[in-house]
C-alpha cells in the first residue's frame, strides 16, 4: 500500500515537470517564430500574436496531457475495483 502511494507521488512529480517542459517548449517555439517573422516582414504585431498563440498551444497541450494522465488514473482504479469484486 505504501509503495503504491510513493509511486503515485512520483508519477505526479513527473507530470508536473512534463507540464512545465511542454508549456515552455510551445511558448519558446512560437516566440522564436514570431521573432523570425518580425525580422522578415517588419510587422511588429506578429510577435505578440505568436506569443499568444504559443501560450494557448501550451495550455492546450497541457490540458491534453492531464486528460491522458487522469484517464490512466481512472482506468487503474477501475481495474483494481474489478479485481477486488472478483476476489469477494
Amino acid at each position: 500500500m505504501k509503495r503504491r502511494k510513493n509511486r503515485s507521488a512520483l508519477r505526479m512529480l513527473a507530470l508536473i515537470s512534463q507540464l512545465g517542459i511542454c508549456m515552455l517548449t510551445c511558448i519558446f517555439i512560437c516566440v522564436f517564430l514570431g521573432d523570425v517573422l518580425v525580422r522578415k516582414f517588419h510587422q511588429e504585431l506578429l510577435f505578440p500574436l505568436m506569443l499568444v498563440i504559443g501560450i494557448l498551444a501550451g495550455m492546450r497541450s497541457c490540458y491534453k496531457m492531464i486528460q491522458v494522465f487522469m484517464g490512466e488514473k481512472e482506468s487503474d482504479y477501475h481495474e483494481t475495483d474489478k479485481m477486488d469484486k472478483g476476489n469477494q
